[in-house]
């Protein structure tokens, strides 16, 4: 391989890591998960005083389409559920400008819990992008060509976080049942 090939590789990779942080906070082994209960989110009282208010019912639904198309979990009501995951939207800023160039990028901060039927923590998960240019952050090439190399909303960064966050939290499921 090139020496620019090689660069490009390794830019490539490192670029691969998505804004996501997850936590398993159990030590002992859990039982099979089938079902989720998904508590609608919302918005964090003392880190989100200007988080709208439609953010929160846009993520919850971002995250049910997710569940159901990412996870082989079984969304049901909370007093069927195996798990119950909730969460808060601590981030939601709108872009100024339009999808070919901004004057402030959006921004959008997501946190993900999920509880066994005791209330016990299981797991958590964070998502929390503020959009930048490539030439600020070369690693985030691989999301800049998802999203086509323009500009996105804070509903489509949204959209991506919920996924990626139900695509980990899928990874840590399997692994238990």
């Amino acid at each position: 391989m090139t020496r620019p090939a090689a660069a490009l590789a390794a830019l490539l990779a490192l670029g691969c890591a998505a804004p996501i942080r997850t936590e398993l906070r159990v030590e002992d082994a859990l039982a099979s998960v089938h079902t989720v209960a998904l508590i609608p989110l919302r918005e964090d009282a003392l880190l989100g005083p200007d988080v709208p208010s439609e953010a929160p019912a846009v993520v919850t639904s971002r995250l049910l389409a997710a569940l159901q198309s990412e996870t082989r979990l079984r969304v049901v009501d909370p007093g069927q559920a195996d798990v119950v995951l909730s969460g808060v939207v601590r981030r939601w800023v709108e872009r100024d400008g339009s999808a070919s160039g901004v004057r402030h990028p959006a921004s959008v901060w997501l946190v993900l819990e999920l509880r066994d039927g005791t209330g016990r923590l299981i797991w958590t998960g964070t998502y929390e992008e503020t959009q930048s240019p490539l030439s600020e952050d070369a690693g985030s090439f691989p999301r800049a060509w998802e999203r086509g190399f323009r500009w996105v909303t804070a509903a489509e960064l949204a959209d991506y976080g919920a996924r990626e966050l139900v695509r980990s939290l899928a990874l840590e499921v399997d692994s238990w049942s």
